[in-house]
């Protein structure tokens, strides 16, 4: 393994350059003189763990923020990034944000030409040269989506390969990849690698590629830099370091492995266990005749492709779907359809997929965020106790190791990462009985997949809550549940025994 300490001098002008780069944020250090470089013609992944300061480098390359120390060249040039308006329109530096985000009430071709419109234009049509540039980038991609309909009708995967086709548009130089599987079915993922590799050695277009996902990173990356702690620990060749050495390198020690899934056996012989029926479940074409049952102290995996349904069917289960075939039960007591408020009472929270739109509030603080919804003890009459918010919030921020400034930073300006603990912390404050969580650990890093399934074992095992637990990263699911059910096209088409299954028996049965 031959650490490449700096660029090899054979190699042609890098693409973009940034030298001793420096950033920091009230309370914290995100970058720490960390140089970085990537050649036109040419994938460089970006690893690490939450936290690590692997976007703020990518915010730094597209000017979104501005740099306490350090340069930045781009074809040997140094310049300053202003705007990423500037990074885009003038050096044709593009990215794909970690979030997946739409102007819902645009067509889709309105949304990929979105920066480079002229002076008029139909929000609702596009111009002759407009569709001929949408549908060459949609057929680069390999995205078969109708350039006319709404952004709002748009499938999260189908969103997110909309988001691709924008930033292909030309001019482009520079593409920035922000987690952009992590939302993506594996064979959507596989679609959209095998895009970035293409375009990569066809159009010689420079790529920098931020994911959790070491399989892919080795995959297609022709280099490897690891971020930890905001200092940059080294930068490999793909054929010069293994999964196991990025690992130890992120991690800095063998905490991942150290705080591994414990063993949840000794829940399983409660007596009086609070139980949690689902028969015959249907809500239109999102799911039907689906029936499953979890108990207090068990946790139950559901397995699927992306759209397979799942998580139409744990909002149904909270409540916030009113769903039309069927019936839910906690402990023999019925959940009327759409009934949030009696969910919530019986002991049912659920943890949305979508962290930043639905899981917490980006506007508040870590600890208006743990404190929400104000009650049991941290509420009196409708009154916040303010001592009592501290004391939990600090609690669960030391329990998820969420990083930032204290409780008082601002939710929106935690990691991607960070915001999912902070959404199942925030879950927990009502002390459910039932706990659902919807891709719990999509975008996070391994570490911090480790800390979440370690402290939902520990709740399944010690304190007796129940966990439904919907992913479709199947590999999280295995070990980790008692029993995993296999969604496909809306239907539970298999289950298997947590302890027994294999990636393939649930790729075999998940894949349409």
């Amino acid at each position: 393994m031959e650490l490449l300490n700096s660029p090899v001098e054979e190699r042609r002008v890098p693409a973009i350059m940034m030298e001793n780069v420096t950033k920091t944020f009230p309370g914290v250090t995100a970058l720490d003189c960390v140089s970085f470089d990537v050649d036109h013609g040419e994938i460089h992944a970006v690893v690490g763990e939450n936290g690590s300061g692997k976007s703020t480098l990518l915010k730094l390359m597209v000017g979104a923020f501005p740099m306490d120390s350090g340069q930045v060249h781009i074809n040997g040039d140094e310049v300053r990034l202003r705007s990423p308006r500037e990074a885009r329109k003038r050096y044709g530096i593009k990215i794909m944000p970690q979030d997946v985000e739409l102007c819902g009430q645009l067509i889709t071709g309105r949304n990929i030409m979105l920066g480079l419109e002229g002076a008029l234009v139909d929000r609702n049509r596009l111009s002759r040269r407009e569709r001929a540039m949408t549908a060459e980038v949609l057929r680069l991609i390999g995205a078969h989506v109708d350039p006319l309909v709404l952004g709002e009708n748009l499938s999260t995967p189908e969103a997110r390969f909309i988001q691709i086709a924008h930033a292909l548009l030309p001019p482009v130089s520079v593409v920035l990849c922000d987690e952009p599987t992590a939302v993506l079915s594996a064979v959507d993922a596989e679609a959209l690698l095998a895009t970035l590799t293409r375009i990569r050695s066809e159009a010689g277009t420079a790529i920098v590629y931020v994911s959790h996902r070491i399989g892919e990173v080795l995959q297609i990356a022709d280099r490897i830099t690891i971020l930890r702690d905001g200092l940059s620990v080294g930068t490999f060749r793909r054929d010069e370091i293994d999964r196991q050495q990025i690992i130890e390198l992120m991690t800095k020690s063998a905490r991942a492995g150290e705080q591994g899934t414990p063993s949840h056996d000794a829940a399983q012989g409660t007596a009086n266990r609070s139980r949690l029926a689902v028969k015959a479940l249907g809500f239109g074409r999102s799911f039907s005749d689906v029936s499953l049952e979890a108990a207090a102290g068990q946790i139950v995996g559901i397995a699927g492709a992306q759209g397979a349904g799942f998580g139409s069917l744990l909002a149904a289960i909270a409540g916030r779907i009113k769903y039309d075939a069927g019936s839910i039960e906690l402990d023999e007591v019925s959940i009327p359809p759409g009934s949030t408020t009696k969910a919530y009472k019986l002991g049912i929270a659920l943890v949305p997929a979508d962290r930043r739109q639905a899981g917490i509030v980006p506007s508040l603080t870590v600890r208006e965020n743990i404190a929400l919804p104000v009650s049991g003890s941290l509420g009196r009459n409708g009154f916040r106790l303010r001592r009592a918010e501290r004391e939990t919030s600090r609690k669960f921020a030391e329990v998820f190791d969420i990083r930032g400034a204290g409780l008082n930073t601002m939710a929106g300006n935690l990691s991607g990462g960070n915001q999912q603990k902070l959404a199942i912390a925030r879950s927990l404050q009502g002390d459910p009985k039932f706990l659902l969580l919807e891709e719990p650990t999509q975008g996070i890093d391994i570490g911090a997949k480790a800390e979440i399934r370690h402290y939902i074992s520990r709740l399944v095992r010690n304190e007796g809550m129940g966990a439904l637990v919907a992913s479709s990263e199947f590999e999280d699911l295995i070990g980790f549940s008692d029993v995993i059910h296999v969604m496909r096209l809306g239907r539970i088409v298999a289950t298997f025994d947590g302890k027994t299954a294999t990636y393939s028996d649930i790729l075999h049965a998940a894949l349409p």
